[in-house]
């Protein structure tokens, strides 16, 4: 133990501690408020303690991105079929960006948003080649979806920092149209899962349209 550190690490503290109250931290005050000192109060230790466990600021931020890089590593196929699978796939990864908005963007920072992405790609990829989707169009099938789901959670990180997710004034409508049903819905909050759902089941539809079963008419 280096000298002047020994008495400062809390009994019982390990780095699997440290990382963990950082996230915490960090989806809680956002990454700027990530400081060793505040870190070291939030954990009733030493800021000698925190260094001896984890190192510097940077080398605990590379633990932090490398802890997103394995969850989004961590991805589960579920469903019936191959098409319901890859649309349980697309959820769960809007799901993890929405659930980790500040590590995100210090994944961005260091250039590895590619890498977060690939394993649901590979994920994704799977499902489509047991579909008969290979190539170029599966390739393209992956990055619409793809986009499908950041556009979502772009717009989702907006409208939380905007008065855009209370709706439309009914007051602007005034005179303008006779419809009190669609004045009062544009003026409450959209609900941006429904809608992102039903994208999803259009661009599916599209992308990958359900195969009608063969009769034993057709099969004869």
């Amino acid at each position: 133990m280096p000298k002047g550190v020994k008495g400062d690490v809390k009994a019982g503290l390990g780095a699997e501690d440290v990382v963990d109250t950082a996230l915490r931290m960090v989806e809680r005050d956002g990454a700027e408020a990530l400081t060793m000192r505040r870190l070291a109060d939030e954990l009733g230790t030493a800021v000698t303690a925190i260094y001896w466990h984890v190192g510097n600021r940077d080398a605990l931020v590379e633990l932090l991105v490398a802890r997103l890089l394995e969850e989004m590593g961590d991805v589960h196929a579920k469903g019936p079929d191959h098409r319901t699978r890859v649309a349980g796939l697309v959820h769960e990864l809007r799901q993890r960006l929405l659930a980790r908005p500040h590590l995100i963007a210090l994944a961005d920072q260091r250039g590895l948003t590619p890498a977060m992405f690939q394993p649901v790609q590979a994920a994704l990829a799977d499902e489509l080649a047991a579909m008969g989707v290979t190539g170029k169009e599966a390739g393209e099938v992956i990055q619409i979806l793809q986009c499908h789901v950041v556009a979502s959670v772009v717009l989702a990180r907006t409208l939380e920092r905007s008065r855009s997710h209370e709706g439309t004034d009914p007051e602007v409508w005034d005179g303008r149209v006779s419809d009190p049903a669609l004045v009062a819905a544009l003026a409450t909050a959209p609900d941006l899962d429904r809608a992102f759902g039903l994208g999803l089941d259009a661009l599916l539809d599209r992308l990958l349209p359900r195969k009608p079963e063969r009769t034993r008419a057709t099969r004869a």
